[in-house]
């Protein structure tokens, strides 16, 4: 056998014997074949368990169906959105890459056409790992559902668009009398309330003060405010701190200016 080609029968061994010692824990985050980000609740190698971030349920793999993640997010300062090399948008989404542009302060107008289709198109891209976002836009694409429809009364509604079908806003009785739920107004015991569904129950929420008013305008201090209320992890909309945390999307309807496409 000749010095060559031993040497290329070694390193092959060398590669798959690390190949097959290098394993995932409980516990580690994933990237599964089909693209999507996981964490591994259940490891006995070569075949695991993963949680799906995207989804929340659990799938199997076999170990070569799985890769280390590694985390392409930009930082939440950071400004502008990244797309991989080669992917074909919309003219859209190209405009706000090339202008670093972040998906919240999206160019079209809110609830227009090209604006649902710009969210879907980025939601699209984003869960095949194509189009690289900040923390802000993150929650945009993973708890709203922006660009997404809905039917209520028999008509195909756009979802999670703040006010833009007035008279298609839910209402339940609240101590004898129907209020508008979803839908926060200024006053109250704090500067502004809401009415939300608890289960079965209708419950008021009362949120924020004057301070937010005077920072809704300054980008630095709605970022200081996101980070220290933890607004990306605000899921709970029976909580004052989920409602204070999305009050810019509302703006407009509380006369704070015009709606942003972000939490704080």
């Amino acid at each position: 056998m000749d010095q060559l080609k031993l040497r290329y029968l070694i390193r092959e061994a060398i590669e798959k014997v690390a190949t097959a010692t290098s394993k995932f824990s409980i516990g580690d985050k994933v990237t599964t074949v089909d693209g999507d980000m996981a964490t591994v609740t259940m490891a006995e190698h070569p075949f695991y368990t993963v949680k799906l971030e995207s989804t929340g349920i659990t799938k199997s793999f076999s170990f070569k169906d799985l890769a280390p993640y590694k985390e392409k997010e930009i930082s939440q300062t950071s400004e502008g959105i990244t797309l991989n090399e080669g992917v074909v948008v919309s003219a859209g989404l190209e405009f706000h890459s090339k202008n670093k542009l972040n998906l919240s302060e999206c160019v079209y107008r809110i609830g227009s056409k090209a604006y649902l289709e710009f969210f879907a198109e980025a939601r699209e891209l984003f869960y095949e790992g194509t189009l690289q976002v900040n923390v802000g836009d993150r929650h945009l694409l993973r708890e709203t559902d922006i660009g997404e429809y809905g039917v209520h009364n028999d008509n195909k509604v756009p979802l999670d668009i703040p006010f833009l079908n007035e008279g298609e806003i839910d209402e339940a009785e609240f101590k004898g009398k129907e209020v508008p739920i979803g839908k926060p107004k200024r006053g109250g015991s704090k500067a502004y309330y809401v009415y939300v569904k608890d289960g079965d129950k209708v419950k008021k929420v009362s949120f924020g003060s004057g301070g937010l008013r005077a920072k809704i305008n300054n980008k630095d201090a709605r970022n200081a405010f996101a980070a220290r209320h933890n607004c990306d992890k605000k899921k709970d909309r029976t909580t004052a701190g989920y409602w204070s945390c999305n009050l810019p999307r509302y703006a407009k309807a509380l006369g704070l200016g015009a709606n942003k496409n972000t939490y704080w």
